[in-house]
């Protein structure tokens, strides 16, 4: 071990560091996916954030880091263009306009009140606003997200990589549970979908919650859930133009970024998608490119991030996003009850 201390200290400097860097992001990844489809109930992001964490904990990665600030700067923006091809307006349609708008309606809850809650919890208010983000909109892709266009501070890697590993930990839990909780209240295969589309954190366990149940459940869950999707990039665009201003107005001198140009690679790829210029191989080639994208992206918050940085946070942030998924919870079994499907 000693050695491969010495040998990344006396490793050249420029183009070698960017490449090294992401090719170990890049290895972890691809590691982190082939594990994920020999056990299903291990999300590769939590995998790649672990396994970046401990490689950083037993080796001197500052080698690494002009490369894993490469992949969160850059590779995660492209991931976050390409999630653009999985929203389906065809999907979306065929569950109504009342799956839609509690879909969409949680996403608002959310932003708002899950805001206030996170807060509640002793949260600042842009860490408040990145863990509301990530439970109301789509897990880890939103907390990457949303990470990219808040003011930069010294913690803020820090802070995604804890949000990361805590929601991708609670959408697990979800997928396992709320089947359960479904069965509970005698919910039909369109009515579980659609609890499950709006109220689970990540679009690979609303899937795997709907298949517990049948094929329709889980077709119904994924349409509801790519409303939820389809809400990332406004909302991002939302927080680049005001939100970052107010959920950092407690810091001076905190401007936030314009609007970004992966946003609207997302809305070009969305676009291209619908109107059907994309094979259906493409199609998956991208979507499984972009999740590729994310947790290499993951890995390198996970190469940046420290295990004692991450648990310095206590129990705050956990608390306040168990909070938060109970409240959306609540939210999409009372709408669904109200609404008698």
């Amino acid at each position: 071990m000693a050695g491969f201390r010495m040998s990344w200290r006396n490793a050249p400097t420029g183009g070698a560091q960017l490449l090294s860097g992401v090719a170990v992001c890049t290895v972890i990844a691809g590691l982190s996916m082939l594990m994920a489809l020999s056990v299903p109930a291990l999300p590769a992001v939590l995998t790649a954030l672990v396994a970046g964490t401990m490689f950083a904990h037993r080796n001197d990665v500052s080698y690494l880091t002009p490369g894993a600030d490469f992949t969160i700067r850059t590779i995660l923006r492209i991931g976050i263009a390409l999630i653009g091809v999985r929203f389906s307006v065809e999907q979306i349609s065929e569950l109504g306009i009342s799956a839609v708008a509690i879909a969409a309606g949680g996403v608002g809850l959310m932003l708002s009140a899950g805001t206030l809650v996170a807060m509640a919890f002793g949260l600042p208010r842009s860490r408040s606003l990145l863990s509301a983000g990530a439970v109301g909109i789509c897990g880890a892709s939103a907390a990457l997200a949303i990470s990219t266009v808040l003011p930069h501070r010294e913690a803020q890697e820090r802070q995604t990589a804890t949000t990361v590993a805590l929601v991708t930990v609670l959408s697990t839990a979800a997928m396992l549970l709320y089947p359960l909780v479904g069965s509970v209240l005698s919910f039909g295969p369109l009515q579980a979908g659609i609890f499950f589309g709006s109220a689970i954190h990540d679009v690979t366990q609303v899937a795997g919650a709907g298949a517990m149940i049948s094929n329709d459940a889980a077709t119904a869950a994924i349409a509801t859930k790519l409303v939820r999707v389809a809400c990332l990039a406004p909302v991002v665009a939302a927080i680049a133009m005001v939100g970052a201003r107010y959920a950092t107005s407690s810091y001076r001198g905190a401007t936030p970024p314009p609007v970004p140009f992966f946003l609207v690679g997302f809305g070009l790829v969305a676009a291209a998608a619908n109107l059907g210029l994309l094979s259906d191989t493409l199609r998956h080639f991208l979507s499984e490119t972009a999740t590729f994208c994310l947790v290499a992206a993951t890995a390198a918050l996970g190469i940046k991030t420290s295990p004692r940085r991450i648990l310095a946070d206590g129990w705050r942030p956990l608390a306040a996003m168990l909070a938060q998924t109970l409240l959306l919870a609540a939210y999409a079994i009372g709408c669904i009850l109200f609404l008698a499907y």
